[in-house]
């Protein structure tokens, strides 16, 4: 007997590629591995600056996401549950090699990346070869900032900035309240602002110097 066509799988949400893996379907959870592995490993590298060490935490990500299919609760989001674990694991990682991480926000996708892009830097800056090597050094400064904001801040701001997390899938990923990722956004917000307004002191910061957290 032939096998019943199967729909468009492809399409589906995460929430049912998941259930129809909880239920045996293994093509299902190959799309998902497909649809989130760059995102896991550029997620990682913003943390370890490892291409090698993030690509190894994506798939452990991936590889426990497989064998926890049946503690996921369909019912709930799933991109908030697969950051989560991923978060952890990362975090560990960090304490298990005791040292701070080396973070590059502004790592692009010359290595099979997704659309990780550069901070803002103001757009007048552009003109001229000396304007050209001044916007990489704020560029390179504004990484250096936000490399050394707290844990969690920095938590918020790549899943804010690169993964495109409303407030309420970051608190869901990070397990605290909207009001609470609100309060880290703006913390982070307030330091990097406060720390270029010392970098460039005789020119104001425009708006779109900042993240769009």
């Amino acid at each position: 007997m032939e096998d019943q066509p199967r729909g468009n799988v492809e399409g589906d949400t995460d929430e049912s590629l998941m259930r129809q893996f909880q239920s045996g379907d293994g093509v299902a959870f190959e799309i998902l591995f497909d649809r989130y592995s760059t995102h896991l490993i550029n997620f990682a590298h913003r943390f370890l600056f490892s291409r090698e060490e993030s690509e190894d935490a994506a798939q452990e990500v991936l590889l426990r996401i497989h064998g926890a299919r049946d503690r996921y609760d369909s019912s709930r989001p799933f991109r908030p549950w697969l950051f989560s674990i991923a978060s952890r694991l990362i975090s560990n990682r960090l304490r298990q090699k005791k040292r701070h991480p080396l973070v590059s926000l502004f790592h692009s996708a010359d290595e099979g990346g997704d659309e990780s892009i550069p901070l803002d830097v103001p757009d007048r800056w552009d003109s001229g070869p000396e304007q050209i090597v001044e916007k990489h050094h704020l560029a390179a400064h504004i990484q250096s900032v936000l490399s050394r904001l707290p844990g969690n801040q920095h938590t918020a701001v790549v899943l804010a900035r690169f993964e495109e997390m409303s407030n309420e899938e970051i608190a869901q990923t990070m397990g605290i309240s909207v009001s609470s990722v609100k309060s880290l956004l703006f913390r982070a917000r307030q330091t990097l602002k406060n720390d270029l307004k010392q970098f460039i002191p005789n020119h104001p910061v425009p708006p779109n110097t900042t993240a769009t957290f």
